[in-house]
């Protein structure tokens, strides 16, 4: 009798004994394996990098931001150009999107997912604070460039769960920066 009433509990701790080993073969949370090219099947079987929504969404970005051009913003008591205030708006929400993966998975500073998500983050960070104007004749290399951080972010990476974030982190930052919410944002001309 004893027994059965033991059962449930056995079967418990060998669920849980179960998912501590899987999640001991996470790759994600392992170190960053070495670079290394992909094989013609990876290429063939990998989720795209960018997908075709980060494509339309840089677009659409790149079209916002050129819209701002001539805009003057007033922020609480801070004024700026409207290009930089929304330049700013999509490293903040990139930073909360990558923050978010690694919170929530638990990614150890060392882990492969961690470095590449800080990597792709300090890339875009880079990209952002030195081209803060969009012009004209800059739109295309403006796109382009967003577009190909990405892409060479992603070369050697195999896993396409950490793909599909490194998608999902440019296309969520670059979204949510055009919502802007804030209603002590005002355009001043």
């Amino acid at each position: 009798m004893k027994l059965i009433k033991l059962l449930p509990l056995v079967a418990i701790a060998g669920a849980c004994l179960v998912g501590q080993v899987d999640a001991a073969k996470d790759e994600l949370m392992m170190p960053e394996p070495d670079a290394r090219p992909f094989t013609v099947n990876q290429v063939e079987t990998s989720i795209v990098v960018p997908s075709e929504e980060v494509r339309e969404t840089v677009a659409e970005f790149t079209a916002f931001q050129l819209a701002q051009h001539n805009k003057i913003i007033q922020d609480d008591n801070r004024i700026m150009i409207g290009q930089q205030r929304y330049r700013n708006n999509v490293l903040y929400y990139m930073n909360v999107r990558r923050s978010w993966y690694i919170v929530s998975h638990r990614y150890k500073e060392d882990s492969y997912a961690r470095l590449a998500l800080d990597r792709l983050y300090k890339d875009y960070e880079t990209f952002f604070m030195h081209n803060i104007i969009v012009t004209e004749s800059s739109q295309f290399n403006y796109s382009q460039r967003i577009l190909q951080i990405l892409e060479e972010n992603v070369e050697t990476i195999n896993n396409d769960e950490l793909r599909f974030y490194m998608n999902e982190m440019v296309i969520y930052s670059l979204q949510q920066a055009m919502k802007d919410g804030n209603n002590r944002v005002k355009v001043l001309n």
